[in-house]
C-alpha cells in the first residue's frame, strides 16, 4: 500500500478490527494477539506481514487491514519486527514434527510469497535461466512441505495439495527412513506443453520425451489441462522427489522407477480417498524385459515404446518383491541398498533368498502369469 495514513485514520482501522473480533470470537486463531496504537486504541488480530513500512493484520474472521508501523506502540513495533524476521527465516524450511500417515483428501496449507528471489541455491544455473526466460512472470508460494513456482494458480494449488499428501504417504509407508534435508524441495510448474518444450530445449534436457522430471530436490512439471493425467504424473514424480530426500545411496534405475510407479498408483488412489489396490493398477504385463537385461540397464531405453516397457516391467518386479514377503521385509531390502550401500543382488539374497538373477526370473514368471 503506497498511500500515507494520517493519525486520524488509525482509529477506523482498529475499530474495524475490534468489530471483526467481536463477531468472530469463536473462530480465533492460535496466534491472536492484542495490538495497541500510539493513541491507545487496541484490537486483537494476527500478524500477517511487514513490508515497505506497513504492517498487515488479519482479524479472527479473516479480514485483512494494513497500517504504518510507526503508528503502533513502541513495544508492538518491536514485536512486528521480531515476527517479520522469524517469518522470513522460516520460508523454505521443513516443519519439525513427526510425519504421520495422511487420511483422506485435505486442503493444502498454502500461502503466496512476496516478490523476491525465492529460487533455491541448489537449482542449476542453466535450468534457472531457462525457467526465467518464459514469457510470463513467475509467482511463488509455500505449502507445508514444498515451495511452489507457478504462473497460473489453479493447477498450482492442486499440485501443492497432492504433493503434501504424497510426501506424508510415502514417508509413513517407509518406517526407519528419515528426511535428510532441512530445506524444502521446490516444484516448478509450467503452464502448457508449448512452454514446457521450450524449457526443455533451453535447459538442454537430455530426454525430449519427458512429461516431467525430478533432479535432486527439484521437480519440474507441466500442466496437461487434465486432472487425471496431472495427478498420475504428479504422484509418480513425487515418489522420485521424496525418495531422493530419504536415500543416501541411489537404487538401481529399475528399482527407482518401479517404486515411483508403485507409489504413483497407490498414493493417488489414497489421495482420492479410495482403498489402495496396487494389483489392479498394474494389470497384465505383456512383452516385458527379461530381468537380466532390466537389471543391467544404467540408462533409459532410446525410444518411447521401450521406455513404457521398462516402467511396466520395473513396477511388476517391485510388485513381486512386495508380495513375496511382508512389507517390513521389503523395507529392509530397500534399506540394505539405499542406506547400507549393498549391491541389489546381495540384498535380494539376504532378504529374499534369491541366489541368482535366474532364480528371480523364475519367481517373476510365476508372478506375472
Amino acid at each position: 500500500m503506497n498511500a500515507k495514513y494520517s493519525n486520524s485514520f488509525i482509529v477506523p482501522l482498529f475499530v474495524s478490527l475490534m468489530l471483526f473480533a467481536a463477531r468472530s470470537r469463536s473462530e480465533e486463531l492460535p496466534t491472536l494477539r492484542t495490538w495497541t496504537t500510539v493513541t491507545g486504541q487496541s484490537a486483537e488480530a494476527n500478524f500477517v506481514k511487514y513490508e515497505n513500512g506497513f504492517v498487515s493484520f488479519r482479524s479472527p474472521d479473516g479480514r485483512e487491514v494494513s497500517m504504518p508501523l510507526h503508528q503502533l506502540s513502541p513495544d508492538d513495533r518491536t514485536e512486528v519486527l521480531r515476527l517479520a524476521a522469524e517469518k522470513e527465516a522460516q520460508v523454505g524450511l521443513m516443519p519439525e514434527e513427526e510425519i504421520t500417515r495422511p487420511t483422506g483428501r485435505r486442503e493444502v496449507t498454502w500461502r503466496e510469497l512476496e516478490e523476491g528471489d525465492h529460487w533455491p541455491a541448489f537449482m542449476p544455473a542453466n535450468v534457472r535461466e531457462a525457467a526465467l526466460s518464459m514469457p510470463r512472470p513467475w509467482r511463488h508460494a509455500e505449502s507445508k512441505y514444498f515451495v511452489i513456482h507457478f504462473q497460473q494458480l489453479g493447477f498450482a494449488r492442486q499440485a501443492a495439495r497432492m504433493a503434501d499428501f504424497q510426501y506424508q504417504f510415502i514417508a509413513s509407508d517407509l518406517p526407519g527412513y528419515e528426511d535428510r534435508y532441512r530445506e524444502k524441495s521446490h516444484i516448478v510448474i509450467f503452464r502448457n506443453r508449448e512452454e514446457w518444450q521450450d524449457f526443455l530445449r533451453r535447459s538442454n534436457h537430455a530426454s525430449a520425451w519427458s512429461a516431467a522430471f525430478v533432479s535432486g530436490r527439484m521437480m519440474y512439471i507441466q500442466d496437461f489441462g487434465n486432472m487425471e493425467t496431472n495427478a498420475h504424473i504428479m504422484a509418480h514424480e513425487m515418489s522420485h522427489l521424496v525418495l531422493n530426500r530419504f536415500f543416501r545411496h541411489q537404487p538401481p534405475l529399475w528399482l527407482n522407477e518401479g517404486l515411483a510407479e508403485w507409489y504413483g498408483h497407490i498414493g493417488y488412489q489414497s489421495f482420492k480417498g479410495q482403498r489402495a489396490n496396487p494389483w489392479r493398477a498394474m494389470g497384465r504385463l505383456r512383452n516385458g524385459y527379461e530381468l537380466e537385461t532390466l537389471f543391467s540397464m544404467r540408462t533409459y531405453p532410446a525410444n518411447r515404446e521401450d521406455v513404457t516397457r521398462y516402467y511396466r516391467t520395473s513396477q511388476q518386479v517391485v510388485g513381486l518383491l512386495m508380495q513375496e514377503k511382508e512389507h517390513r521385509d521389503f523395507v529392509r531390502f530397500l534399506q540394505a541398498i539405499t542406506v547400507e550401500g549393498k549391491a541389489p543382488m546381495v540384498a535380494l539374497r539376504e532378504v529374499y533368498g534369491f541366489e541368482s538373477v535366474a532364480e528371480v526370473q523364475q519367481a517373476f514368471d510365476r508372478f506375472i502369469r
